[in-house]
């Protein structure tokens, strides 16, 4: 089961991993840059390795390292994605990011990642 507030702690802190609100985020990424519904969204991430338990720092750090559209839209279009020239990253980032804002506000979701 999804959950947020996980936390890891290593040398140099704490790192908290909200995987709820992550995976919550890709659906929302996927309906509005996609197209798609909430609910193929939802099967999509659901079916996917996302939903898996993050084991460790290292690998909450190679997740957070990449935008959360880099990873929704990957999932969506897979090998697709280069074949169909498909960008892996938004066309307009002052609209990505308060498109994001809105969507944590709006459906109470956290940061993914933070790092103290």
């Amino acid at each position: 089961m999804l959950k947020d507030s996980v936390i890891f702690e290593y040398e140099n802190g704490t790192l908290t991993v909200n995987q709820y609100s992550f995976c919550e985020i890709m659906k929302h990424i996927m309906v509005n840059y996609v197209n798609i519904s909430y609910d193929e969204a939802s099967k999509i991430v659901d079916n996917s390795g996302f939903v898996e338990p993050i084991k460790d720092v290292m690998e909450a750090a190679l997740l957070s390292h990449e935008l959360e559209y880099y990873w929704a839209i990957g999932l969506y279009y897979k090998d697709e994605l280069f074949e169909k020239g498909i960008c892996e990253e938004p066309e307009n980032f002052d609209e990505y990011f308060a498109f994001l804002d809105d969507i944590m506000k709006k459906y109470n979701l956290k940061e993914p990642f933070e790092w103290d």
